[in-house]
């Protein structure tokens, strides 16, 4: 679905354009969209004191390392 790609501001410019303009025409894909933005944010909330383990943390930097050198 093109809606969380949305929602996660991973679209180009026309892309977005055209979904906010069906957004404003299409009141059963916006109410999904308001529920999936809601969503969104009652997990960005609920997990952001949450922090991944230092060691978890660390393995994460070093694939990422590794990941871009290759």
């Amino acid at each position: 679905m093109r809606i969380y790609h949305y929602l996660d501001g991973e679209l180009t410019t026309t892309e977005i354009r055209e979904i906010s303009i069906h957004l404003e025409q299409c009141p059963s894909c916006h109410d999904e969209y308001e529920i999936e933005a809601l969503l969104k944010e009652l997990v960005r909330r609920s997990c952001s004191h949450d922090r991944a383990p230092m060691g978890l943390r660390e393995k994460i930097r070093q694939r990422i390392a590794l990941e871009q050198n290759s």
